[in-house]
């Protein structure tokens, strides 16, 4: 029976990350994947602080390397045309003025392999089928092989980062919805679009259809990404399939229209379930949670990512702490800072979809511009941070809303 101190399900952002800054504090890591590298994958725009995190994991002087696009900034369209650009440099932190748009496959591969460089021991293709315990506490996996052959792996730690499947997270806790945000996504990639130029060649743009429904037009090195969110229940109302329903939306929008005149569809239109969620749990004896298996929040202001990685930075921090004693260590309660980053993103998301919001009106405010392109940069601790999303959190409870 193999024997490691951590094992890591996923090898997605999040699972790479942790298991890199476990494995640099000397731990033994052993990480599995059930897909091939690379693979495609949605969540193509960062944020920039997540450029403080892959400073630390040693990646961030590979992201200019890899032809990712340079994102400075944010811009929203309405029907009443588009904001002022929110841009990154802003902020007063240097190292934030600027971020990447990633092309997933790329960006995950890249992170794979900083983990193995690192000494994990990572496999791709081999699922993990089954997760051991004894009592309360998690003491390893049985995984399974593409020849059909199993073996069980013994752990003092195993970590959920297997995404959205969140295989421990719903065999140890509950995940709990988010009301009014049970969201559905279409997207494909396009050539020949038109961008912005300069700084605004890279931003990512944001067409608001009405106040339940946007679609996204993020410009990557070669291709852009353009996807719609829209409510589960009233995708249907754009078409029947993946490229009626998209096609249909961006008919309806005639400022993203203008950029696609010369533009071609190079990708089978795919569908997603967006619904934002949390899990109950975050942790236990000798297991966690990270990235999507821990949470997942409305794609809107790109904080997906950060999130993940924010997630993997704690629990790495706990696991060395964890490892430290003979005991099974508990890991209940971990993710604190987590929650509370996550909170003031989720109060962010609900203005978006709230009947009419406008970031345009907000921005009027100095303080509450600031405090915008703060947490649009990632930034949730500022002064302007906390004051415009306590004033946003104030009309929702005047209102007895969200």
């Amino acid at each position: 029976m193999p024997q490691t101190d951590v094992v890591v399900i996923g090898a997605g952002p999040g699972g790479a990350a942790l298991a890199t800054l476990v494995a640099r504090s000397g731990h033994s890591v052993r990480l599995y994947e059930r897909q091939g590298f690379p693979r495609f994958q949605i969540g193509e725009s960062l944020v920039p602080a997540v450029n403080i995190v892959l400073e630390r994991l040693g990646v961030l002087q590979q992201l200019n390397g890899q032809r990712f696009t340079q994102k400075h900034g944010v811009q929203f369209f309405s029907a009443d045309g588009p904001t002022r650009p929110f841009y990154f440099s802003e902020v007063e932190d240097s190292r934030m003025h600027h971020t990447w748009q990633v092309l997933r496959s790329d960006f995950d591969a890249m992170m794979l392999e900083n983990a193995v460089s690192a000494g994990v021991q990572a496999q791709t293709g081999v699922d993990v089928a089954r997760i051991l315990s004894d009592g309360d506490a998690v003491t390893g996996v049985e995984i399974a092989f593409e020849d059909g052959s199993r073996q069980v792996v013994d752990a003092r730690v195993v970590v959920d980062a297997s995404g959205q499947n969140g295989l421990l997270a719903r065999d140890r806790g509950e995940r709990l919805s988010i009301p009014g945000l049970e969201n559905a996504a279409v997207f494909a990639h396009y050539d020949g679009a038109s961008r912005g130029e300069g700084r605004d060649a890279g931003s990512t743009l944001i067409f608001r259809l009405d106040g339940q429904a946007w679609l996204w037009f993020i410009p990557l090195v070669d291709t852009v990404s353009i996807g719609l969110v829209a409510p589960s229940q009233r995708v249907s109302e754009f078409g029947s399939s993946p490229t009626e329903i998209l096609d249909a939306a961006i008919a309806r929008c005639p400022a993203l229209q203008e950029r696609l005149v010369d533009a071609t569809r190079t990708m089978e239109v795919r569908a997603a379930r967006d619904v934002s969620y949390r899990a109950e749990h975050d942790g236990g004896p000798g297991w966690l949670l990270v990235g999507d298996a821990l949470g997942f929040i409305d794609p809107i202001y790109s904080t997906g990512l950060l999130l993940t990685l924010n997630s993997a930075e704690l629990a790495a921090v706990a696991i060395d702490a964890g490892l430290g004693g003979d005991s099974v260590a508990d890991f209940a309660g971990y993710s604190k800072d987590y929650q509370v980053a996550f909170d003031q993103f989720l109060i962010l998301v609900h203005a978006f979809y709230r009947e009419g919001f406008q970031f345009g009106k907000l921005a009027q405010n100095p303080t509450y511009r600031q405090g915008l392109i703060d947490l649009l940069t990632g930034i949730v601790s500022t002064p302007e941070a906390l004051e415009v999303t306590q004033t946003i959190q104030a009309v929702f409870d005047a209102e007895g809303t969200a």
